[in-house]
C-alpha cells in the first residue's frame, strides 16, 4: 500500500514429492535375536511398513518408530516366520528389503 494506492499477489507454493534418500537394506539375523530395518526420506511424512502385502502394526515383538525423517521397524524375539520382504511406503514412493532369519 501507499497512500490510496494498493496492490496484491498470491503466492503459490507446490511441495516437492517425498522421496527415500536412504532405501532399506538387506539384513541377515538369527533366531531369537533382534533387527532393526532403518530407511530414511527426504523429509518428515507418515509411513505404512507391510511384510509382503501385510500391513505391520506395533505389538509385543514389533516397534514401529519416526524421528523426523528416518523410519525405523524393530522386531524382537526373531522367528523363522518373520523371514520375507520387509517394505515401507509413503505415498507412491516404496522401499524393500529382504529379511533372512
Amino acid at each position: 500500500m501507499c497512500g490510496q494506492e494498493k496492490t496484491s499477489a498470491t503466492l503459490t507454493v507446490r511441495a516437492l514429492p517425498n522421496k527415500f534418500t536412504k532405501r532399506l537394506k538387506k539384513e541377515e539375523a538369527t533366531e531369537g535375536t533382534t533387527v532393526t530395518l532403518r530407511c530414511e526420506l527426504s523429509k518428515a511424512a507418515p509411513v505404512e511398513w507391510r511384510k509382503g502385502p501385510e500391513t505391520l502394526r506395533a505389538g509385543d515383538r514389533v516397534s514401529l518408530r519416526q524421528e523426523g525423517a528416518v523410519c525405523e521397524l524393530e522386531i524382537r524375539g526373531l522367528t523363522v516366520e518373520d523371514a520375507g520382504e520387509y517394505s515401507c511406503l509413503c505415498g507412491q514412493e516404496r522401499t524393500s528389503a529382504t529379511l533372512t532369519v
